[in-house]
């Protein structure tokens, strides 16, 4: 590791860590490894290398660009956990311990109000996807129908994760995470979704669907204006419309 920290560090004045799988233990054979250079700007954020039989992913990075990142909605979540539990390989002006000291300090409330925009923003956006698989389904297109329903049910477990306020390192497990937090109703419309019950095309289709409308019902009290509007429509065309009144619950 030593010889790679030089050959992508060779002035010695960045940050260098290992993160991911390696840094957290749970590496398996085919993981790849995840070094972090912190400290000077770069043409490109990351690089793919081949070293002795692995792969290297390298992400380079400045302290504000990672500090940013641990208040983005759309990163933090990896961020955050991804900083507590990297280890340091080099760190010649203490960046790197500043950072994890500054991660392990990381609170919800600080975020909640641009966390809770995000969430609504991209709740908004996915709407044009279940209209999509909703037509679908009913046109035949079954190929087109399994795309949606597939970006359906990958990224509302994101989602209902945010709302939830989990943070995670790895994808590795989220799914399943979140559907333990969001409760059975969740569990179920996401196993439908993803086809892991052994239901029908048909099934796994509406499941996406029915999912995406629990997802809503959760984040009904951060909706407003336009975003709550778009929401209960595609709800609606979804074929699980939000109750008249409803306020959600968080």
């Amino acid at each position: 590791m030593r010889g790679l920290v030089d050959e992508l560090d060779p002035s010695g004045r960045s940050a260098v860590l290992l993160a991911g799988s390696w840094a957290r233990g749970d590496a398996h054979t085919a993981s790849d490894i995840d070094v972090w250079v912190v400290g000077r700007r770069s043409q490109e954020r990351h690089r793919l290398l081949g070293r002795n039989g692995r792969l290297v992913t390298v992400k380079y990075s400045t302290i504000a660009q990672d500090r940013r990142e641990m208040r983005n909605p759309a990163r933090l979540y990896g961020a955050v956990p991804g900083w507590r539990t990297a280890k340091v390989l080099r760190d010649p002006k203490g960046t790197a311990a500043r950072l994890k000291q500054e991660a392990r300090g990381f609170r919800w409330e600080r975020v909640r109000r641009t966390r809770d925009a995000y969430v609504a923003g991209q709740l908004a956006g996915w709407a044009e996807e279940v209209m999509k698989l909703r037509r679908a389904m009913e046109t035949g297109e079954r190929e087109t129908a399994s795309v949606q329903r597939n970006l359906l049910a990958t990224h509302l477990a994101v989602l209902r994760a945010m709302e939830l306020e989990l943070l995670w390192d790895t994808e590795n497990g989220l799914w399943e995470q979140t559907a333990r937090r969001a409760g059975p109703a969740f569990r179920a419309a996401q196993r439908a979704a993803l086809g892991t019950d052994g239901g029908s095309w048909t099934e796994s289709c509406e499941g996406a669907l029915r999912l995406y409308s629990l997802t809503a019902r959760a984040s009904l009290p951060i909706l407003r204006g336009e975003n709550r509007r778009i929401v209960e429509t595609a709800c609606r065309w979804a074929g699980y419309p939000i109750p008249a009144g409803g306020s959600g619950r968080r």
